[in-house]
């Protein structure tokens, strides 16, 4: 084996073995990043759950207390009713958010399974409760009633333990985290216990004179199992929680023990002692329903607090793995210098030498020899033949110069690269992520056809409660574009917060077409608001293509009809469109690139292609159809490249969103 490559291996070698080092970094900081994930799905999953066990232990006590006709009836029902539809919708939510999370938690289909009997078992045991009450001729709520409280109980803590078993599943290592974990499920203690002496009170007091010693008993071990539960809250409080948790939770407990629980203790001595009670079960069940309010605030806190936790968590992770990503790059680099260094410095002048002594031998004069003045042995092999190496001098210098200059502009190139990937990495930072904004959520879709695009948008929440928004489509590709993108995001972001109150949107869109330079390119857009308060939306159309409304019931409209782009002449005029948006309807933004990319022989996608998608998948989360929409379009263009910038936007009304005193 030569010398070159004993030098090459080694250095080969040592690289690797760096490599290797810095991808164990990263296979941990992948298995950390894919943790917080998980706990990111497995919190949602169990805040639905808790939300949904709340929402059904309230309907266990208000149905209980019209079966035993502790309750005027008639205002009794409306409340049941609304109740009702918390529950279907907090289990709907759970169900939702267990299918989303699929991909991130293990065995979610028996958590499926268990929710959709739940769901069949509440709807038979309400079908018999109406009957008991009334509602559909049947008769005998007091015999009913505690078949109901028993069954109602049992579907409560089958779904408390659905969502102890996730958390069992995905445990948090963080002790803060894990902390509000055991501070949630003790309070799910707490409100369960109260919640039944609810219901179980509001029957003792109706009919004190009668009140048996086994429901004195359950009573007394309710109160037990809610005194023991606070216990376990205090033996947490030595963690380091937040101001706002610490807050929420001596609140709590000050309502309870000093009203709460002496109250209750005086009502049990008073049954015990056949004593007349000094509530009655409509001012009992009113102050179990403020301290279940208060304890349904505190679980609030503590899901926000966990929350806000767990994605600071997820966001580390994530950039830690772009770090070590980007030092892996980085290695790689190195190594790869290395060994041009070691073939430049070594190796290279090695091969010149040997060639050269043996053309020498050959009585060649007219050879190259490099001029390197070195002080080591190759200086000395290179010293030995200076006699026959003058014209050679001259050449080698030229040749060393290109290099130079090629190293120069390789250099230069990379550089330009990595500007670029910066500029792609800050223009996608600009856009916002899939969340939700005042009963509006949004989603978006973005594939740049280079690295940086001149396509943008934005979703923004003004102070009046309004949620502005836009996207852009600046003409032509690449820098040009994306950099006059930039400052339209910025212009219309800064236009919808400072617009004052009244100031008609189409009035934006004629200031900014007046103020545009002339020297700068024209754009397209689409420029709207939603307001919160009532069920109209409203957008400006500035050449850009129209846009599609999803009905909740999967109706497909197209709305508007052009207008002139920005920037293309200078007096055009704009209109405002309005239309309803109602609960579940969508609004669907997108830019030509997505309707005007072309197969492989040269067919564009078309909007009625378009249509028919979103038609066809209307039913899907908007985020999934966005999904499918990318795929369908990666396999129409048979590549991942694209000829124009594409973007889409997705803004979708939410139902209107329940007040948090109204889950106990």
């Amino acid at each position: 084996m030569k010398i070159r490559h004993i030098l090459l291996i080694l250095t080969a070698f040592l690289g690797a073995a760096l490599l290797v080092a810095v991808a164990l970094q990263i296979r941990d900081e992948l298995l950390e990043y894919q943790t917080a994930e998980r706990m990111v799905a497995s919190n949602t999953v169990r805040e639905r759950l808790l939300l949904g066990t709340e929402a059904l232990a309230s309907e266990r006590s208000q149905t209980y207390v019209l079966l035993i006709g502790q309750r005027n009836e008639s205002n009794g029902i409306m409340e049941l009713r609304d109740v009702r539809r918390q529950v279907d919708d907090q289990l709907n939510a759970a169900e939702r958010a267990i299918t989303v999370t699929q991909a991130s938690l293990r065995n979610t289909s028996s958590s499926l399974t268990t929710l959709s009997r739940i769901r069949q078992e509440i709807g038979t045991l309400r079908q018999q409760a109406d009957g008991s009450l009334g509602l559909n001729g049947g008769v005998g709520g007091q015999e009913f009633a505690p078949r109901w409280f028993q069954e109602a109980t049992r579907l409560v803590e089958e779904l408390q333990s659905s969502r102890m078993t996730i958390l069992q599943r995905e445990r948090p290592l963080d002790p803060v985290l894990r902390t509000e974990s055991n501070l949630r499920a003790y309070g799910a203690i707490l409100s369960e216990s109260i919640a039944r002496n609810q219901a179980l009170m509001s029957r003792a007091l109706g009919r004190p004179s009668v009140v048996g010693g086994l429901e004195i008993d359950a009573v007394s071990r309710n109160a037990g199992r809610a005194g023991l539960a606070w216990e376990l809250i205090d033996g947490q409080m030595a963690v380091p929680l937040s101001e706002s948790v610490k807050e929420a939770i001596s609140t709590t407990h000050e309502y309870y023990s000093s009203t709460f629980a002496p109250l209750q203790r005086s009502l049990l001595a008073a049954l015990l002692g056949k004593v007349p009670p000094a509530l009655g079960p409509e001012e009992w069940y009113d102050l179990t329903g403020r301290a279940l309010s208060n304890i349904a605030l505190m679980q609030r806190e503590l899901l926000r607090s966990s929350r806000e936790r767990i994605e600071a968590e997820l966001t580390r992770a994530r950039r830690s793995l772009v770090l070590w990503s980007v030092l892996l790059l980085l290695g790689a680099a190195a190594v790869l210098a290395s060994i041009l260094v070691v073939r430049r410095r070594v190796v290279r002048p090695l091969e010149s030498l040997s060639q050269a002594m043996l053309r020498l031998a050959d009585n060649d004069l007219d050879i190259d020899l490099p001029r390197r003045p070195r002080a080591d042995e190759i200086g000395e092999m290179n010293d030995a033949l200076r006699v026959f190496k003058a014209n050679a001098i001259q050449r080698q210098r030229t040749q060393n110069e290109k290099q130079v200059l090629h190293a120069r502009l390789r250099e230069a190139y990379g550089q330009l690269q990595k500007d670029l990937e910066a500029a792609a990495v800050i223009q996608r930072t600009m856009l916002p992520p899939s969340s939700r904004v005042d009963g509006v959520a949004f989603h978006g879709l973005f594939r740049p056809s280079s690295l940086i695009a001149g396509d943008t948008y934005n979703v923004v929440r003004r102070n009046d409660g309004a949620v502005g928004f836009f996207q852009v489509d600046v003409a032509g590709h690449g820098a040009a574009a994306a950099l006059v993108s930039v400052a339209c995001h910025h212009a219309l972001s800064q236009a919808i917060l400072t617009r004052t109150q009244g100031t008609p949107l189409e009035e934006i869109a004629v200031q900014i077409n007046e103020e545009w330079p002339e020297d700068l390119p024209y754009f397209t857009m689409i420029l709207g608001e939603i307001d919160s308060r009532s069920q109209r939306a409203s957008i400006i159309q500035a050449g850009h293509p129209s846009p599609l409304v999803i009905r909740a019931d999967g109706a497909v409209e197209m709305i508007g009809e052009g207008g002139f782009p920005v920037g293309m002449l200078p007096a055009a005029s704009y209109e405002r469109l309005e239309f309803d948006l109602g609960p579940g309807d969508r609004l669907f933004i997108y830019s030509d690139g997505l309707v005007e990319a072309e197969d492989q022989a040269g067919e564009q996608f078309s909007e009625d292609r378009l249509r028919a998608l979103v038609r066809e998948a209307a039913a899907e989360p908007s985020s999934v159809l966005l999904d499918r929409l990318d795929d369908v379009l990666r396999n129409w263009r048979g590549s991942e490249t694209l000829d124009d910038d594409l973007s889409v936007l997705m803004l979708e009304r939410l139902a209107e969103r329940i007040p948090a005193n109204a889950v106990h």
